[in-house]
């Protein structure tokens, strides 16, 4: 028995623990939150991508999120100002986005979507700063660069200096502790001696100059000279800091040049370095190492406003990089200048002039003061080439006056000779003769790159040893890499060095660099190439088609046989590379259409080379309630961009109608043995879509004239019927009917009176009221149905008389929509032998009702969607497209009030917006089950001027299932997130599978007491 318990009890519990598994609590799915960033600059050319830094909750990454990228313009901002939402254009859904020139002047909005297979719901957007073109971002780049590295040498500099000042200190207190050691010298010997050999205060002893006398330093230093703590050198006439523009301005003022003249329209201006210098100041050059002086830049910007072409240039002193390219307005060219290699020792102070073909001239100023080798040597500012450091600090000179001597004079140090002292160079030596070189035409002109392509630079090593040469850009922000950085050269030998743009270089942007090559070991054997980087947009083929939109081949008539003309779409290359085009897919599925007879084949279109797509319906179309759509797609198989061609035809039933201008006319009376009547006229058009046989006319008292080949009225057309009376009529009424079509029960009613005496006109009866009118009637007689007679009673009884109507001054306002109600004054004219002795008034007037205009109100119940099958049945390998057709969207010609609804999104399992037409969309879906596709409808009324959404919405949708299709070889999956063969996420990381272990065990356990029992009872 009580084993029994114990095994109840192992049950009871293994059974609790396989129910926990049961109770997996299905956490709510996270939804992303915190603060979404855009990683990148936002201008023309830079990659953009979405940083998850701040996106909650932690853990988020670029895969478990869906992209939206959209363009925000001007328009859309001032229009969600407005407090209305804009129609975004998409850009892309991909992780990153390539900001193009179209973007220039625009915001990049970035919506991130949680996807729920990864666990994560909820979105977040983001919005970029205003995008600027590739030149002005790298501009920005590099000047925060130089700003960098600016602050980066203060900070060197103020270090430096608190050196300086410490071992300045240091020396002071050194020199103290030496003049009292050297106090118990003989007086008489160490006076000779200074007097002799040495000036006081002519030592430079760590780093503090050298004493001069006043005459001295008058004649090497003009006051005013330098500029200190930022107060600008002194000119002559004491003026501090006057530019060339202040001189400019005074020459003006001279010339009575007020300024007030217009603004040429080519001007440029320039810039030296920075903006902070006036003068290009390369200082002291020793002859033969120009090539180791550093490049300086000025900056020249077009100002005016047309293109600018700058001559070549070549200065006499100095070597300038040309402005070859025309120069766009406000747009900029760094260019460098260096010293001219073979200059004779002097001072040389140039003004360098760019000159364009317009007339306009930019000018700086550039100085260098060039030294020989040799005199440097002898200064101490170099070494005489001959000449090698031998490591002796001694003046050799006092060594042989003083010889033998052993006075502390002996070995005082020689100042000149600081500089031949060893730094540590190759095998101890220190040679300011530079050494290494490169091409002639290299050193000359630089490097110029058009491509991502590297070139190589050959350095050749002309010293007797071996030196190891490190290269190195000296752009703040380098535009080139240089492979090796660094490699020994023997000794006359040469050494390759393989030059490359550098990486992410904004395309047709200049961008200048210098490379540096330097002996490791002696920093002043050393050369500089300059380096000009552009490289061009890489070559894109971009087809267009002409026209954009349709073809729309308008309305035929159910049984028509004769088949509207082709038309033709004009496909054109305008990239500079070959566009390769694919077969024409339809959105039917069909191979060469459903609908529309094709011509066209895969082909190659070269740059600027054009292709011609054709198309026509088929002759087999019956009536349909809604147009014929089928979408051809051609694919540029270069790019990947798909080039959409919608093809739209209205097949209806046959509807006959005809609409008569008039259908009474009304001849005034004439006296009997009148002459000629004048004639009068009314039209027959036919309103209708198949073409009606009118019949031919024929009346007993009256004439009628129709053009024959009018008899026969295609849709559209119009007959024109001249009706008369026959003179000789006896005295009577004539009235007659003419048939226009028997089958449309159409005729006309005409009326003539025939009078035999004189008469005398008793009075005029009013016309009646003209009611019912449709809103917009055109403004004349005719369209207002006015009468063309008025009757007139007269002591011979009544008849008809004519009347003039003055339409053109009635209220009557043709365009207004609401309702109208108006009088129009006439003239009447009496009939032949009808007098007016009691002088009654022959003015008459009418009234006229014009109704209120009747909203076209679009019914949601014609919203549509078409190229899909109700219930239809489709396989995993199908691609399904569809069209989405609003009700009221054929309203070409809203008035205020009208209603219409356009197509806003599609949802099979994700939601799709379309911003604009065409309203098509295509999918496929690799999971076979029953699916719904269903299309929102926003509703939008005309206000006067334009559509305003009203905030209603419809929704229309289909059902539809997929089959699994046999396939032998595997396919692009398609299908979509939500129905991938993965397990649902809840947000519960609970592992399932010691649960399902549990149960297991549990299970076995109850079918062993089930067995144990059993046993037992047997």
């Amino acid at each position: 028995m009580r084993k029994e318990r114990i095994l109840a009890v192992i049950m009871s519990v293994l059974l609790a623990l396989s129910m926990i598994s049961a109770t997996v609590f299905a956490a709510e799915i996270p939804a992303l939150d915190g603060k979404l960033k855009i990683q990148g600059t936002a201008a023309e050319g830079r990659t953009l991508s979405a940083e998850f830094k701040e996106v909650k909750p932690e853990g988020v990454t670029e895969d478990d999120v869906a992209y939206l990228w959209e363009r925000k313009t001007v328009e859309d901002e001032e229009t969600e100002k407005a407090g209305e939402k804009p129609e975004l254009k998409e850009l892309g859904k991909d992780k990153t986005y390539t900001v193009t020139q179209d973007d220039i002047g625009s915001k990049i909005v970035l919506t991130v979507t949680g996807k729920e297979e990864n666990g994560y719901t909820g979105s977040l957007k983001v919005v970029s700063d205003t995008v600027i073109d590739a030149q002005t971002a790298a501009g920005q780049e590099v000047k925060a660069a130089e700003e960098k590295a600016a602050a980066a040498d203060t900070a060197e500099q103020q270090a430096a200096q608190e050196t300086e000042n410490e071992q300045s200190q240091n020396t002071d207190a050194s020199a103290d502790t030496e003049e009292t050691t050297q106090t118990g010298v003989s007086e008489d010997t160490d006076t000779t001696y200074q007097e002799d050999s040495i000036q006081a205060g002519t030592e430079n002893i760590e780093g503090i100059p050298a004493a001069t006398t006043d005459e001295e330093k008058q004649q090497s230093e003009s006051a005013g000279s330098e500029s200190v703590d930022g107060i600008p050198e002194a000119t002559e006439d004491g003026t501090y800091g006057q530019t060339n523009d202040a001189a400019d301005t005074a020459d003006s003022q001279k010339n009575n040049d007020t300024g007030k003249t217009e603004t040429p329209t080519a001007d440029a201006s320039i810039v030296i370095g920075d903006g902070n210098s006036e003068v290009v100041d390369f200082g002291t050059v020793i002859s033969g190492q120009e090539d180791s002086i550093q490049a300086q830049y000025v900056t020249v910007t077009n100002t005016g406003n047309t293109t600018l072409n700058f001559t070549d240039i070549s200065p006499e002193h100095f070597m300038v990089q040309d402005i070859s390219n025309p120069m766009e307005q406000n747009s900029s060219q760094q260019l460098w200048i260096v010293p001219r290699a073979g200059i004779a020792a002097g001072e040389y102070d140039d003004t360098i002039t760019y000159t364009s073909e317009e007339g306009v001239d930019v000018s700086f100023e550039a100085k260098m003061t060039v030294k020989a080798a040799k005199d440097d040597a002898q200064n101490g500012n170099g070494q005489d080439d001959q000449k090698t450091d031998t490591g002796n600090t001694s003046d050799p000179t006092a060594d042989d006056q003083n010889k033998g001597d052993e006075t502390p004079a002996d070995s005082t140090t020689d100042p000149s000779n600081d500089a031949n002292t060893s730094d540590g160079g190759n095998n101890g030596n220190t040679t300011t003769e530079v050494t290494l070189a490169v091409d002639d035409t290299v050193a000359e002109s630089g490097l110029t790159f058009k491509s991502t392509e590297s070139q190589q630079i050959t350095v050749k090593n002309n010293s007797a040893q071996a030196v190891t040469v490190a290269a190195s850009s000296t752009g703040a922000a380098p535009a080139v890499t240089i492979d090796p950085s660094e490699q020994e050269i023997l000794a006359g030998e040469s050494a390759t060095f393989t030059v490359t743009p550098a990486e992410n270089l904004a395309t047709d942007t200049p961008y200048p660099d210098n490379i540096l090559f330097a002996d490791k070991n002696n920093s002043d054997n050393k050369i500089i190439v300059p380096v000009n980087v552009t490289i061009p947009a890489p070559a894109v083929s971009n087809v267009t088609r002409d026209p954009k939109d349709g073809p729309d081949f308008g309305t035929l008539v159910d049984g028509y046989t004769e088949l509207p003309a082709p038309q033709t779409i004009t496909l054109t290359n305008e990239g500079n590379a070959d566009a390769v085009l694919s077969d024409a897919v339809s959105s039917t599925g069909a191979a060469q259409g459903q609908y529309f007879d094709i011509t066209w084949q895969a082909q190659t279109v070269k740059s600027g080379d054009k292709a011609i797509f054709t198309i026509q319906p088929k002759i087999n179309l019956t009536a349909n309630a809604t147009p014929y759509t089928e979408t051809f797609t051609i694919t540029d198989t270069t790019n990947g961009k798909s080039i959409p061609i919608t093809a739209t035809v209205t097949v209806n039933s046959p509807d006959p109608s005809l609409d008569v201008s008039r259908q009474l006319i009304d001849f005034a009376a004439a006296k009997k043995g009148y002459s000629e009547i004048a004639p009068q006229q009314f039209t027959v058009t036919n309103n209708g879509n198949v073409t009606v046989t009118l019949e031919q006319p024929a009346l007993t008292n009256f004439t009628v004239s129709v053009d024959p080949a009018q008899l026969t009225l295609a849709p559209g057309a119009t007959a024109v019927y001249t009706v008369q009376p026959k003179t000789g009529l006896d005295v009577g009424a004539y009235s007659e009917n003419l048939k226009i079509s028997s089958s449309l029960d159409k005729s006309v009613t005409v009326n003539f009176q025939v009078v035999k005496g004189n008469a005398v006109l008793t009075k005029i009866q009013q016309p009646a009221a003209v009611t019912g009118l449709a809103n917009g009637t055109k403004k004349d007689a005719s369209s207002l149905k006015l009468p063309s007679t008025v009757v007139v009673e007269t002591t011979e009884g009544s008849m008809k008389a004519a009347v003039s109507w003055n339409v053109k001054e009635a209220s009557y306002k043709q365009s207004s929509t609401d309702a109208q109600k108006f009088t129009v004054s006439g003239t009447v004219t009496l009939p032949s032998g009808v007098d007016n002795d009691n002088k009654i008034s022959l003015a008459t007037s009418v009234e006229v009702s014009v109704n209120a205009y009747s909203a076209k109100v679009a019914s949601a119940e014609n919203n549509k969607i078409t190229g899909i099958d109700v219930n239809g049945v489709y396989t995993t390998q199908t691609k399904i497209s569809f069209t989405a057709v609003g009700a009221g969207m054929d309203n070409n010609s809203p008035k205020k009030g009208d209603t219409r609804y356009v197509p806003q999104s599609w949802t099979v399992i994700n939601t799709n917006v379309w911003n604009a037409a065409p309203y098509t969309a295509s999918f496929g879906l690799a999971q076979s089950g029953d699916y719904t596709l269903k299309v929102a409808f926003a509703q939008q009324q005309y206000d006067g001027s334009s559509w305003k959404a009203t905030g209603t919405m419809d929704t229309r949708q289909v059902s539809f299932s997929i089959a699994k299709a046999k396939v032998t070889a595997p396919g692009t999956n398609l299908t979509p997130a939500a129905n991938r063969k993965s397990s649902v996420k809840t947000g519960d990381n609970t592992p399932i599978l010691p649960f399902v272990c549990i149960l297991i065990i549990a299970a076995g356990a109850i079918g062993g007491v089930v067995f144990y029992k059993k046993k037992n009872k047997k």
